[in-house]
């Protein structure tokens, strides 16, 4: 019981000593001092931007505000849903389909964010097990679609408990299997529902079709759930790269049905440019020599592809130095 007690109790005590933050990226704490704001603390990048009075979604605002030419494009070349929403929790969906993608791109990848918040070595052991699986399904010598899916769904709902520990009394699947002391890599790969498994096998087989080249290519240089200089200043760590490819996977449904056709039709919102932007230029030393900014949607099987420097010029409706917005992020996240 008090195994899987321990991510709770974490968050109590960081609530005891009031230093949860608040949905703008701020910290609770972070109140007047002597009758002045302290400055703005970074939490993450998703946060920052979400945010508008943080001096960053402020600069990016004011830099690049012509989002319309980028955002129709986007929709005129999106075409119709393929996969729709199924029962499974479409949150967890979008993270397993992640880690699909990632062992297919690389068979040996444990990622990290599913064992950050388990301490116990044999639930850690547990975990790579799992991550192993996934490899071993995703090489094309032992493709086993269902049995990815089950491991990625796994590592999914481990990921959800590092990123938000509440998630154990919330009703995480998880809570069962740490409550009856059996954690190992047979319970958590039994944790995927049917539902879940039929959707994620769709949603891998459209990528399959559409990214084919890019699954089966062997990279010169490849960063699975890379981080940035300038992550360490506002935490921030992007899907793939692979070669100076920037690559975002997205699992959304787009906008509300249409009143004349009843069908959605996918969107590229503000915050989708804002991360992709922020992520090219959170590498402040260039040291993912990234050149181009890509989405890949999965529900509607289409990647979407940008020239990096072409796409900051549009955004901003003149010439850009990429060096130059680098220094400027940096220096407004605090940077020496």
């Amino acid at each position: 019981m008090n195994g899987w007690r321990n991510p709770i109790l974490r968050v109590a005590e960081a609530l005891r000593r009031n230093r949860v933050h608040d949905t703008r990226g701020t910290e609770v704490s972070e109140v007047l001092d002597h009758g002045e704001p302290r400055r703005y603390r970074y939490q993450n990048l998703t946060a920052a931007i979400s945010d508008k009075s943080c001096p960053l979604r402020q600069y990016f605002d004011e830099r690049f505000p012509n989002r319309r030419p980028v955002q129709d494009d986007y929709r005129n070349s999106s075409g119709a849903l393929s996969v729709d929403l199924g029962t499974a929790a479409p949150g967890t969906v979008g993270a397993a389909f992640d880690f699909m993608i990632r062992a297919s791109l690389d068979a040996e990848y444990v990622p990290d964010v599913a064992v950050a918040a388990f301490s116990r070595l044999e639930r850690v052991a547990a975990i790579e097990e799992v991550a192993r699986v996934a490899g071993g399904a995703a090489r094309p010598s032992t493709a086993d679609v269902g049995s990815l899916a089950r491991a990625a769904w796994a590592l999914a709902l481990c990921t959800e408990v590092y990123r938000n520990p509440l998630v154990l009394v919330g009703g995480s699947p998880l809570a069962g299997v740490m409550r009856g002391g059996r954690f190992d890599a047979e319970s958590l790969l039994a944790l995927a529902t049917d539902d879940a498994v039929e959707e994620l096998t769709a949603l891998h087989d459209l990528a399959v079709a559409q990214l084919g080249g890019l699954l089966a290519a062997v990279p010169r240089r490849l960063a699975l759930g890379p981080r940035f200089v300038a992550s360490h200043l506002c935490n921030a760590d992007a899907d793939a790269i692979i070669d100076g490819l920037l690559i975002e996977l997205k699992v959304k449904v787009g906008g509300r049905p249409s009143r004349k056709t009843g069908k959605r039709s996918d969107r590229l919102s503000l915050a989708e440019i804002y991360q992709m932007v922020g992520y090219a230029l959170f590498d402040t030393t260039n040291q993912f020599g990234i050149h181009t900014v890509t989405m890949y949607s999965a529900r509607y099987g289409v990647w979407h592809q940008w020239p990096l420097q072409q796409l900051l010029e549009t955004l901003a409706g003149d010439a850009v130095d990429v060096t130059v917005e680098r220094a400027r992020v940096w220096e407004l996240l605090g940077g020496a």
